[in-house]
This record gives C-alpha cells, structure tokens and sequence, in this order.
C-alpha cells in the first residue's frame, strides 16, 4: 500500500513537472539550471535584466550533449555562475533549424555565448568539464558588460556634441572604443566618430572646389574650421597639411597671413595643452610648429614653453608616460589588426610584447584579455567556423 502511493506521487510530481515545462517552456533540470527554450522570449529577458545568453544547441541522439548534462551542468559552482549571471538558453537543433543554421551551428553540443543585445560574443563546440566552462562564462562575461567608466565618458561626449564641442567629444568617443570590443555603446561611439569624419570629409570637398575655382579666402576659412572643429579626426589632420601646404606659398600671399593666424590658434592650444598637463601634446604641436612656422613669432613663444617642460623632470616624466599610453594603445590596435588579418601568431607577440612593457596596467590587462581569447577554445572555435 505504501509503495503503491509513492508511485503515485512519482507519477504526480512528473506530471506536475511536464505541466510546467509546457506552461512556461523552461524545463528544470536535476543540476538545477532553469534552461529557457523560447529564443525571443530569452532575448526579452536578457535585455530586461541586462544579462548575457548561454545558448545551448544540443540534439537528442548526441553522446556529448548527454555527457554536458550528466557531468558539466551538475556541477554547483556552475550552475551559481550561471543562474546569477546569464540567462541560459537550451536549444534542440533538429527542432530549431533555422536559428541553428543563422548561427551556423554544425557540430553538437555548441555553446554560443551572446550579450544582452543578442551580439555574439564567442563559440565553444564539444565537450568542457565544468571548471573551464566557469572561467569561460567570466571571460565573455567581461566582454558583454560595459564599464561604467564607458557610459560616463559617452554620457561627457554627448554634453560636448550639444555644445559644438566636437574635439572634446572626438577624444572621449576614440577612448571608449580603442579596445576594440563590440559592446553597443561602442557601436554608437564608433557611429558618432564616423559621422564627424563625414562632416569633416563633405567641408574638405567643398573647400578643394572652392580652391580649384580660385576662391582662396573662402577655401582656406573652410580648412580652418575643419582643422579647429573636427580636432582629433582625419579630416582635421589633412586639413592642417594642406593649410601648411598653401602658406608655403609666396610670403605676402592671403596663405601666408592665414598661416600667422594658425601659428596662433596652435599656441593657442599649446597653452591649454600645458595647463592641463598634457606635456606630450604640448611637445607634439611645437614640432609640429617648428616645421610649419619656424621663423613666427608664436614658435619662439612656444619654445619657452617647451623649454620650460624640458627642464622639469617630473613633467618630461609624465609626457614619456603619456607617450607609453599611446605605443601600449598602438601595440592593441596592431594585434587586434593581426587577428583580423587570420595571423593570431603575429598577434600574440605583440600581445605579449604589451604585457613586458607595460606590466600591472591596464593595457596589461586588455592584453591578457585578447591572450586568454586567441588562445582558449572559444577562439578557435571561431577560427574553424570562419574557414568553413
């Protein structure tokens, strides 16, 4: 009698439970992982919740799959990893053809790890014991949250954008992408920067025009306002060469009397430069003043300035710091390049290279990051994909 209610309660208790999974489509499985089997509904909630998605593609026959789930999501450590930090997601291939063949998925099981805006972040096929799978959940973890240092800067480039601002904006906007990442907010930074980059292309056309048509004065006025407004963008740049190009000209020409106005605007700029203790910058602008305008008054103003630094060694300190800033910035930028050139070796050296020569910052740390991608299983995974 008593063996005959505790079957019935068996019974019950898996009927019970069948209701549920159909109810809510998130089955519970003995590890204790609450999986999600409704894709959009998964990505609803990842973006409500600001959570990334564990997607799991498994089939039904599949030895591997079935070893996951017996060995890998038993696993405590694990499932606290995964139940407080991502919203996991189960997906039955043979049911699913159509999403299993957007993400290209071929072998099973795969785990696609995205952010909470549904953006990939990286794949895992086969098997992975559980503490490798903890410490790859950490590293794509990392990769989908956006620090808050992220969301201020944007947030300053943004108040400097509304008040016409835009070299201030430029330089914020340029830092929060320069690792290379693909969170949203730096999708919307990148769109920003592209956007000034067209402004500043469409004001140099419209110059060369005026120039090609004899219109100096109008022209010039033109590569100027490229060259002080779009400050830090290509445009800016090729506007200032072709300004000192023009002032190379005959010395009594209107070139040449602009030229004296640039001299000052750059003096101008190496002042704020140095109250602001941006020695680099200031020792940058007068080389660039010494080519470009050696004999004018402003570049002798500005080599008591630069003298003025020279003689400091904290601040030739601080300039040389800053000069690390930019080659630790460049060494990223060149592997990063590496790697999307399908040359990981190229990149790991400068990677390493990176964490010799800025050791304990954040560079170091960006570079570790990239190092633990191109050399983990995720990143191979990619590799394979892209070759198919």
């Amino acid at each position: 009698m008593v063996t005959n209610c505790i079957r019935k309660n068996k019974a019950l208790a898996r009927m019970l439970l069948l209701a549920l999974i159909f109810i809510t489509g998130t089955p519970v499985f003995a590890g204790g992982i609450e999986w999600r089997t409704d894709y959009m509904q998964a990505r609803q909630e990842a973006a409500q919740k600001n959570l990334p998605i564990l997607i799991d593609f498994h089939t039904d026959n599949c030895f591997w799959c079935k070893q996951m789930d017996h060995r890998t999501f038993r696993d405590p450590a694990l499932n606290q990893a995964i139940m407080e930090n991502w919203i996991p997601l189960r997906i039955n291939a043979k049911k699913e053809p159509a999403l299993t063949d957007a993400l290209k998925i071929r072998s099973f099981p795969t785990l696609v790890f995205a952010g909470p805006d549904g953006n990939i972040l990286g794949f895992l096929e086969g098997f992975i014991e559980a503490p490798a799978l903890v410490s790859q959940l950490e590293q794509h973890r990392g990769d989908s949250i956006t620090p808050d240092w992220m969301n201020l800067e944007y947030k300053e480039a943004t108040v400097a954008i509304a008040s016409d601002d835009y070299p201030k904006a430029v330089s914020l906007l340029k830092k929060i992408i320069e690792d290379g990442k693909q969170r949203p907010i730096q999708k919307r930074s990148l769109l920003l920067l592209q956007d000034f980059e067209k402004q500043a292309t469409e004001r140099i056309a419209k110059a060369k025009k005026n120039l090609e048509q004899g219109n100096t004065s109008e022209s010039i006025q033109l590569f100027r306002e490229v060259s002080r407004q779009y400050e830090g963008t290509n445009g800016a740049k090729e506007s200032t060469q072709i300004l000192a190009s023009l002032a190379n000209r005959q010395p009594n020409s209107e070139p040449f009397l602009i030229s004296n106005n640039l001299a000052k605007e750059v003096l101008a700029l190496i002042r704020q430069d140095y109250k602001s203790s941006n020695f680099l910058s200031c020792l940058d602008r007068y080389e660039y003043m010494t080519a470009t305008f050696a004999e004018a008054m402003e570049t002798q103003e500005a080599g008591i300035i630069i003298a003025e630094i020279k003689s400091n060694p904290e601040w030739m300190k601080t300039a040389c710091e800053q000069m690390g800033d930019k080659l630790a910035n460049l060494y990223l930028s060149l592997a990063d390049s590496w790697t999307k050139k399908g040359q990981p070796q190229q990149a790991i050296y400068y990677l390493e290279k990176t964490l010799q020569t800025f050791p304990g910052t954040k560079y170091a740390e960006a570079a570790q990051v990239r190092l633990a991608q191109l050399i983990g299983p995720s990143i191979r995974a990619v590799e394979l994909k892209n070759n198919k």
